[in-house]
Parts: structure tokens; C-alpha cells; sequence
């Protein structure tokens, strides 16, 4: 399992903006200071605007600490979001992509999303790029489960090994509707870049927000 620190990022984030904030503050008191000592003693700074010149000081010292807080409550978002992540290694979890693999004879499953109900026509390919079998199946709107018996064109078991599917989908009226295909495959690793977690399946880096299911 593969996992790299998350937290770099966000940590150096959190204290330059830190040093920014502190920088600015200095910066309003200095040129407070020097406006007093510059203040003409005959038209003294108005109360007013000295008064108001506080607030905006302490305003932004109100605002450096909500600032500092809201970082630190997304450092520690992010954090367990990826501690939990770390949970789903060794599951099995739904992608989009064309992969079948065959072990004993049993193919992972297949999912297809259909805009709408039709008959699928489901082209498997061995990886040379050879047909081993063609089979038509009707799918409901939304998601239907392909089910490729494991079997060739000639009715003998698929050797144990990877497989593509290729599909194609048509209404009731013969015209095309729009599909995607998803496969299975266990998550094998977890990788973080830039504080998102990468799903390794399948030979493939897939982000959290790819992972259309996930299961045992």
C-alpha cells in the first residue's frame, strides 16, 4: 500500500498565510504611529477617525483568527478524509473502463448506465484485439449489469486472462443511445497528490470522485 504524507501542502498554506496576515497588521500599526507623530498639533487626529482606524485594526485581527481557524478545520477535514480513504484498499470498487478478467472460467462483472432502455450489443475482445465472442442483451435506463457468460463464439470457456468489452446500445426504434461502461476490480493501492487520494484498479489511477460503487 502506497501513501504519502497529505499534509505538506495545507501546512505551508496555513503559515504563509500566517506570516501575510501578521505582515499586514504590522504594516496598518506602522502607518498608524506614523501618522500620529506626523499629526498637525493644531488639527489634532478627530476622535472619529481614530476611533475608526481601531476597528478596522481589531476587525482584522478578528479576521486573521477566523482565517486561521477555517484552515485548520480543513487541514483536519482532509486529514480524516484520506485516513478514511485508506479503508477501501483490498475492496472491490466499480470504475469507468472496458476491462474484463477471467479467472477459472468466471469474468469480473460489468455495469452499464444507459440514458434508456434498449438492447445491448457486447463485442468481447482477448488482448490480441481478437473477437471471442458477440452477445446482445436488453438493459433497462439507468444501470443494468452486463452478463458475459465466460463463454466463446464456439461455446468452450474463455482462457483465464484480461478482456475488453465494447458496446453499443439501440432503442426500441433502432436509434443509438448514449452509454457508459464501468468494470470492477479490486483497489489495490492509495496514492495522494496534491491532498486527493488516487485509487490504483486495475492497472489504473482513478480519483475518489471517479469511483462510481464500491463494495467487498
Amino acid at each position: 500500500m502506497i501513501v504519502n504524507s497529505v499534509n505538506t501542502t495545507a501546512t505551508t498554506a496555513t503559515t504563509a498565510e500566517r506570516g501575510s496576515a501578521e505582515e499586514l497588521k504590522n504594516e496598518f500599526l506602522q502607518m498608524l504611529i506614523t501618522q500620529i507623530k506626523n499629526q498637525d498639533p493644531l488639527k489634532p487626529l478627530d476622535n472619529a477617525q481614530f476611533t475608526s482606524q481601531l476597528a478596522q485594526l481589531s476587525t482584522l485581527e478578528q479576521l486573521q483568527g477566523l482565517n486561521e481557524s477555517m484552515t485548520q478545520d480543513l487541514v483536519y477535514t482532509q486529514s480524516l478524509n484520506n485516513t478514511m480513504m485508506l479503508g477501501l484498499v483490498g475492496r472491490t470498487a466499480v470504475v469507468e473502463g472496458d476491462q474484463v478478467a477471467v479467472s477459472g472460467g468466471e469474468p469480473t462483472p460489468c455495469h452499464l448506465q444507459t440514458e434508456a432502455a434498449g438492447v445491448a450489443t457486447v463485442t468481447v475482445r482477448d488482448e490480441s484485439g481478437d473477437v471471442v465472442r458477440t452477445f446482445t442483451q436488453s438493459v433497462d435506463a439507468g444501470w443494468s449489469e452486463l452478463t458475459w457468460d465466460g463463454l466463446g463464439a464456439d461455446g468452450q470457456p474463455a482462457a483465464d486472462g484480461d478482456y475488453t468489452l465494447s458496446v453499443e446500445v439501440a432503442d426500441s426504434e433502432g436509434a443509438d443511445v448514449a452509454s457508459v461502461l464501468y468494470m470492477s476490480g479490486l483497489v489495490e493501492s492509495i496514492r495522494f497528490e496534491n491532498n486527493l487520494a488516487l485509487l490504483h484498479v486495475a492497472g489504473r489511477d482513478y480519483y475518489a470522485s471517479e469511483i462510481a460503487r464500491v463494495g467487498i
